[in-house]
C-alpha cells in the first residue's frame, strides 16, 4: 500500500467521522448546517463574498475537473454550463432552506471520487467508453460499442454532473437572498458584479503565481465556512479543510515534481537505468504523455552500448539542429 492510498483512508475517515458525528447531533435535536427557510437580513459582506465566490470556485472547478477527468478536458464550457445550473436552481430556491449540508457534502464527494487513488480506472477510460462507435475512428478510443461499459460510464459522468451542480446551489440562494433584502437591488447588483469581478482577479492571480487546486479548493471551503449562520458551523466547515487538503496533496517525490502553470498542469519525472544513471525523463501534461527527454550524451552512450543497436551517428536524435 503506497502513501497516496493510506493519505486517502486517513482522508476519507476523518470525513466519515465528521458525517456520523452530524447525524448523531441531528438525531439528538441539535442539527448543524440547517439555515432557516425565513428571509435573511440584508449583509453586504455576505453578498459580496457570495458572488466572490461563485465566479472564483466556478473557475477552479473549470480548472481542476478538466485536468482530472479528460473528459472535461475535451468539453470546459460544459463544467460552466453545470456551475449556471446550480447557481440557478439556487435563485429558484430562495425561498427554501440554504442546502450547505448537501453542498459540502457533493463538494468533498465529488473531491473523493476524483482522487480516488486507482489506477486507469472509470474516471481514466470514461472518455473511451462514452466515445466508442463502429463508425468513429479516434486514436485511443474503441471501435466497438458495448451497451455495459457505456451504461456505467453514462452513469459516473451523471453523478459527476449533479455534483457540481449541487456545490452551487447555496451560492445561489445566498445572493438571491440579499438581492432580495436589499433596499436598492440597482445598489446590490452593483455590488454582486464587484464582488464576481474580484472572484475572477483573485483566481487569475493564484493562477498567475502557480499555486495548486489544494489552494484553490482550500479557500473555497473556507469561503463557505464564513457563510455560515452560526460559530459551530464555521469551525464545522472550517475543520474539514484538513481532509480535503490530504485528499489533494500529491506527495512529493525525489525522482520528480508536479507544476500547475497558468494552463496546464505539467507533471516530470526522472528514469534511471540499471545501475542508476540518469536515462531519461518524461513529461505528461493533464495526466497524458507529451513528452520523453532521452539521454543520448556520449558518457552515457559509453557505458550503456546495448542501448543502441545502429551507429550512434545515424540516430536521428544525434543529428545536430541546423
Amino acid at each position: 500500500m503506497n502513501v497516496s492510498m493510506l493519505i486517502f483512508i486517513l482522508a476519507a475517515s476523518i470525513l466519515a467521522a465528521a458525517w456520523l458525528g452530524l447525524y448523531i447531533a441531528k438525531r439528538r435535536g441539535h442539527p448543524f448546517l440547517e439555515t432557516q427557510a425565513d428571509p435573511q437580513p440584508w449583509s453586504l459582506p455576505q453578498l459580496v463574498l457570495a458572488s466572490f465566490l461563485t465566479l472564483f470556485a466556478e473557475l477552479a472547478f473549470i480548472r481542476w475537473i478538466a485536468v482530472e477527468v479528460r473528459v472535461f478536458a475535451y468539453f470546459k464550457n460544459l463544467t460552466l454550463l453545470l456551475c449556471f445550473v446550480g447557481f440557478g436552481l439556487g435563485c429558484a430556491l430562495v425561498s427554501e432552506r440554504v442546502r450547505w449540508s448537501a453542498a459540502l457534502k457533493a463538494f468533498l464527494g465529488l473531491v473523493l471520487i476524483v482522487r480516488l487513488p486507482w489506477s486507469q480506472g472509470p474516471l481514466e477510460r470514461l472518455s473511451q467508453n462514452l466515445g466508442a462507435a463502429a463508425d468513429v475512428n479516434i486514436w485511443a478510443t474503441g471501435n466497438q460499442w458495448r451497451w455495459v461499459p457505456f451504461c456505467g460510464a453514462a452513469l459516473l459522468a451523471a453523478a459527476l454532473f449533479l455534483l457540481i451542480v449541487v456545490v452551487f446551489i447555496p451560492l445561489g440562494q445566498t445572493v438571491s437572498r440579499q438581492m432580495n433584502a436589499a433596499q436598492r437591488p440597482l445598489s446590490a447588483y452593483s455590488w454582486n458584479l464587484l464582488g464576481s469581478l474580484l472572484g475572477i482577479l483573485a483566481f487569475l492571480g493564484i493562477s498567475r503565481i502557480m499555486l495548486p487546486p489544494t489552494f484553490w479548493l482550500s479557500a473555497v471551503l473556507l469561503g463557505f465556512a464564513i457563510l455560515q449562520a452560526g460559530r459551530r458551523e464555521r469551525l464545522l466547515v472550517t475543520g474539514l479543510i484538513v481532509p480535503l487538503v490530504l485528499l489533494l496533496h500529491d506527495p512529493a517525490q525525489h525522482d520528480g515534481y508536479i507544476v500547475w502553470t497558468p494552463y496546464q498542469q505539467i507533471q516530470y519525472s526522472r528514469h534511471y537505468a540499471g545501475n542508476g544513471d540518469f536515462a531519461a525523463g518524461f513529461l505528461r501534461v493533464n495526466h497524458t504523455g507529451y513528452q520523453s527527454i532521452v539521454n543520448l550524451s556520449s558518457w552515457f552512450l559509453a557505458r550503456h552500448p546495448n542501448l543502441l543497436l545502429g551507429p550512434a551517428d545515424e540516430n536521428p536524435y544525434n543529428l545536430p539542429f541546423r
